[in-house]
């Protein structure tokens, strides 16, 4: 099934449409919903419970990585683009005897992951309205998830109050919590120790929230935001959460997202496609209506508004595991939600063209490295080791060369230095504190397979390239150089 599910994510990557679809399609043809070859059982349950968890752990830590930055349009605006939707999709499931709660508020909410990857289609992710549309999605989905807790936890007493105080204990001693991790770090030197810490907290974090009603799932977002700041600092970490969510359960959660699907019938997708209509109207009619507070393009702010297929998905399936609503409901909701996560994008390029992405040119192994590569993200020996952890951390570098004032390279800094360093000296300690590792150097006239060769023979995690005076011409990394041969 995995090794299907990237085949999948490849096949739709290939076609620039969503890629999580693929897998969830699988799921579909492999389970009851046509084929009825793979079961669901104890390990695909656990699996798709765990899948649940960490995906929404680094929706936490990465979606809602900046940090809320209220405004009073957004708010209001945030409000519009959910009240509106439930509305009518409420008024939809009720009419077709499918009405639930905890269907309609995943229906109704946006969903931030891939609303980024449509801003960056449409190169306004940092612009002033790429900006107001990420923040009007995000309160929306933040409303979005408290409401569904509500409702998940049936507002009993108990739960309500179990819910406040885990909420509050989790914000109230964030910064405990991210200071006892740093004192592991510190006192405790066994291998992969923080990443382990990192863990064990999510899944004892998850288990207590069980015990008070609380979905697990939810509380990894809220822990996932509390933590960003401890996980920007430290990129390798947040690198093997990664691969180790992104390789093995992500693909195998939108797996089982289709395998939870009943028969595939007429009449299933004949309300789906009802759904799907009403949730892709009202979504893109709510986004019409706030776009008049801003006075900017309101086609872009009612697709930007109108995305789906990320955190949606996550609480219908935790909704279905937990006996709550019946297959039937969550396998028309499920597909009117990955059917609309492949419309929008399209209706995108169908109105502005495709994505606003340069053409990629043909790269061969004898052409100058210089001419090819273009990086001049390097740390300075003035700056502080905050500003090179930003670096490293918006780059996903594991290094960084560093120049002189001459822009000259005189060496290189890794990850593996900043982290022996106390986190409460990254705001003092400069680059020039810090004793560098040697760079490798080559001229900007080598060859890019005399650059792999290099990368292969001294395994060095970055190249310096510069010109006859010396001078840097740019940086190069291995991965990097590969993405743009293949």
């Amino acid at each position: 099934m995995l090794i299907l599910a990237k085949l999948a994510e490849e096949a739709l990557g290939r076609l620039n449409l969503v890629r999580f679809i693929g897998p969830i399609f699988v799921g579909i043809i492999l389970g009851q919903g046509v084929l009825d070859i793979v079961k669901i059982n104890v390990i695909i349950s656990f699996i798709t419970s765990l899948g649940i968890v960490f995906l929404l752990f680094l929706a936490g830590a990465e979606e809602l990585g900046e940090g809320i930055k209220l405004n009073l349009k957004d708010l209001i605006s945030a409000d519009i683009e959910l009240v509106i939707p439930i509305v009518a999709i409420g008024f939809t499931l009720y009419y077709l005897h499918e009405f639930s709660p905890l269907i309609l508020i995943p229906l109704a909410m946006t969903s931030v992951g891939p609303l980024t990857r449509l801003l960056i289609d449409l190169n306004i992710v940092k612009e002033k309205i790429g900006i107001s549309i990420f923040y009007q999605s995000m309160i929306n989905e933040i409303i979005s998830v408290i409401i569904f807790a509500l409702f998940y936890s049936n507002f009993r007493t108990s739960s309500i109050v179990g819910i406040a105080i885990l909420v509050v204990m989790i914000f109230a001693l964030g910064k405990s919590i991210a200071r006892t991790l740093e004192l592991i770090e510190k006192y405790i030197k066994v291998r992969e120790i923080e990443f382990a810490s990192i863990i064990s907290l999510i899944l004892i974090v998850g288990f207590i929230a069980e015990l008070y009603d609380f979905n697990s799932a939810i509380t990894a977002l809220f822990l996932g935001f509390l933590l960003r700041d401890y996980l920007k600092d430290r990129p390798q970490i947040l690198e093997r959460l990664h691969g180790f969510t992104y390789g093995f359960f992500e693909p195998l959660f939108f797996v089982s997202i289709g395998l939870y699907f009943v028969r595939i019938s007429l009449n299933l997708l004949i309300i789906s496609g009802i759904i799907l209509a009403v949730v892709l109207g009202s979504k893109i009619a709510s986004g019409f209506v706030s776009s008049n507070f801003y006075g900017w393009d309101r086609i872009i702010n009612s697709l930007g508004t109108s995305v789906k297929g990320g955190v949606d998905v996550s609480l219908l399936i935790t909704a279905v595991t937990a006996g709550l609503i019946s297959p039937f409901a969550y396998s028309f909701s499920s597909l009117a939600i990955a059917l609309s996560s492949l419309i929008v994008p399209l209706i995108f390029r169908f109105r502005y063209g495709k994505p606003k992405t340069q053409r990629k040119e043909k790269i061969y192994y004898t052409q100058e490295i210089g001419k090819v590569v273009s990086n001049m993200i390097v740390a300075k020996e003035d700056e502080t080791l905050r500003e090179v952890i930003s670096k490293m951390s918006a780059n996903g570098y594991r290094a960084l060369v560093v120049v002189d004032e001459d822009n000259r390279p005189i060496g290189y800094i890794s990850v593996t230095q900043i982290i022996e360093i106390d986190p409460s000296e990254y705001e003092t300690l400069k680059v020039r504190d810090l004793d560098k590792y040697d760079v490798d150097i080559m001229d900007e006239k080598s060859k890019v397979i005399d650059v792999i060769r290099n990368f292969r023979e001294t395994e060095a995690p970055v190249i310096a390239v510069v010109d006859k005076d010396d001078r840097l011409v740019t940086v190069v990394y291995e991965r990097e150089l590969l993405r743009i041969l293949i």
